[in-house]
């Protein structure tokens, strides 16, 4: 293979349909896969939905939790020979019912219990254990060069499986938060926002969500909601996603919706600098200046008629942070 061909492993896949197309098709092929990604972005999760959805029954094993003998299973003599007693937590075939097993972080247990792993891939089986017939492995773990405490899994193993590196989709996400019920404002905060997941893993998002309602519950003020949500998101992100969605929970509107009409929002900005939200204000007015300057809005588009229904809306701020947005006006004005 080329150097200069990325192989299979770095092969992005998004967590949603295709990645449970990749799955139907190593079923089917009875081979394992090793689902490697970033914590927080629900490989686990999609895997159980996965499985659930197909009728597979699942046992999810956390491998950094276990011994050797939680998979080699306790040894005992019976008529002379040395057997073992398999344990509780592996999937039988009683019924010979569909199964998935579960192998979490394979790269973060200890050696002693890795290394039963490869009998289990390999042969299916550990001492007296038989894996059942119509069960499917997956294994989840993080990537080593992201700086997690995790090891480097070798050759010999890592083979085993068909190797899928993974990724969170803000649009599949999207869907299953509104599913989830979560904070309006947060899903359309992440949905609108192409770096959110740069900035901090779905799984904060949700937390995230989930502490702007309890905060709105308990009529926290501005300034304990920002250092809860900070404390999931960073500092940065919480004081932006509260400058737009706000602890009232209303998705303040785009660029576009103003632009649609101007007139519609001028209560909303009386308001909001009345009440001393100048943050979220100053969000406003900057991404609405963002946009008339940039190539999506088109200051072209803006008629003399809208341009005098935003002066009259920009007007409503306090005068520094109206100046920018007035100063985009006065240039196109003296523009042929």
């Amino acid at each position: 293979m080329s150097s200069t061909t990325p192989s299979l492993a770095t092969q992005h896949v998004d967590i949603g349909p295709e990645l449970g197309v990749l799955l139907d098709v190593a079923r089917a092929a009875d081979l394992p896969v090793l689902v490697t990604g970033r914590h927080g972005i629900g490989k686990s999760q999609y895997v159980a939905a996965w499985a659930e959805a197909r009728g597979l029954r699942s046992s999810v094993l956390d491998l950094s939790l276990l011994e050797a003998t939680d998979l080699t299973g306790l040894p005992f003599a019976r008529d002379g020979r040395t057997h073992f007693a398999p344990p509780a937590h592996l999937p039988t075939d009683d019924d010979g019912a569909p199964w998935v097993l579960v192998l979490e972080e394979l790269n973060r247990c200890d050696r002693s219990v890795r290394q039963p792993c490869l009998q289990l891939l390999t042969a299916r089986r550990l001492n007296d254990y038989v894996l059942p017939r119509r069960c499917f492995m997956v294994g989840c773990v993080n990537p080593v060069e992201d700086g997690y405490d995790v090891d480097e899994l070798d050759d010999a193993l890592r083979s085993r499986f068909i190797q899928l590196a993974v990724r969170a989709d803000r649009r599949v996400w999207g869907e299953w938060a509104k599913g989830q019920a979560l904070d309006a404002g947060v899903v359309a905060f992440v949905e609108r926002h192409a770096q959110a997941f740069e900035v901090a893993p779905p799984r904060s998002w949700e937390y995230a969500a989930r502490l702007l309602v309890q905060a709105r519950e308990a009529r926290a003020s501005a300034g304990a909601t920002e250092l809860a949500i900070g404390a999931v998101l960073g500092p940065v992100a919480a004081h932006q996603l509260l400058a737009e969605v706000g602890l009232g929970g209303q998705f303040l509107p785009t660029p576009a919706e103003i632009l649609a009409k101007p007139e519609a929002y001028v209560v909303t900005l009386r308001e909001l600098t009345a009440s001393g939200r100048l943050d979220v204000v100053k969000a406003i007015l900057d991404e609405l200046d963002a946009y008339l300057c940039g190539d999506e809005g088109g200051s072209s588009l803006v008629s003399a008629d809208m341009r005098l229904a935003l002066a009259r809306l920009v007007h409503e701020a306090p005068p520094d942070l109206r100046k920018e947005v007035e100063g985009h006006f006065r240039r196109e004005a003296s523009q042929p």
